[in-house]
């Protein structure tokens, strides 16, 4: 059973409980969230349609919860796991946390998510995908994904790294994270 590490609103440490307790609670805990991207485009990820949460929406190019016994940085483990990739950390630049919140009826998921993107050199036969995590990984013009997360455009235009094909997407296709985190992390993207 995974065990996190629980904090208060003010991202001061509680003690460790088990994943669902966290998710059931609505306690906040810690996440590592990675954002691929390059001078162009931006990595986004379609999850599984097997996963528990939230399967086939798309989100983050990689993200996971830190468990209680791990580091922020050992959250660098979802990147490779999920992508089958290995990370230069070089490339990966810390911008800081942002709270993000989630609320539906069963699952309550108040997060202290690390935000990190990474400088990406990698072409589509670099991903190695766990295909019960990720589906697919897709590709967004740079400057239309910011502008979607800022509420500029209402849909934007994803391609499929493998297969090529393209698909308009808008915000509800999303993960529902809380509207202040798109934001911020839109405005991340448009200062690296």
């Amino acid at each position: 059973m995974e065990r996190l590490k629980v904090f208060d609103e003010n991202y001061t440490y509680l003690r460790d409980e088990s994943r669902d307790d966290v998710h059931l609670k609505g306690l906040w805990h810690e996440t590592f969230h990675c954002w691929l991207l390059d001078e162009k485009f931006i990595y986004i990820q379609k999850r599984s349609n097997v996963k528990k949460d939230f399967p086939g929406l798309y989100d983050i190019t990689a993200a996971g919860h830190i468990l209680s016994t791990e580091t922020v940085m050992d959250g660098i483990r979802e990147v490779e796991e999920e992508l089958g990739i290995e990370i230069d950390m070089q490339k990966l630049h810390s911008k800081g946390i942002v709270r993000d919140g989630i609320e539906l009826s069963n699952f309550i998921d108040h997060e202290f998510a690390n935000v990190f993107l990474y400088e990406s050199t990698f072409t589509a036969r670099d991903f190695s995908l766990q295909l019960e995590e990720v589906e697919s990984v897709h590709i967004v013009k740079r400057e239309d994904l910011i502008q979607l997360f800022l509420s500029e455009v209402m849909t934007v235009t994803c391609r499929n790294i493998h297969d090529g094909t393209t698909v308009i997407i808008s915000l509800p296709d999303f993960v529902p994270h809380e509207r202040m985190y798109f934001e911020q992390v839109a405005l991340f993207m448009r200062g690296l």
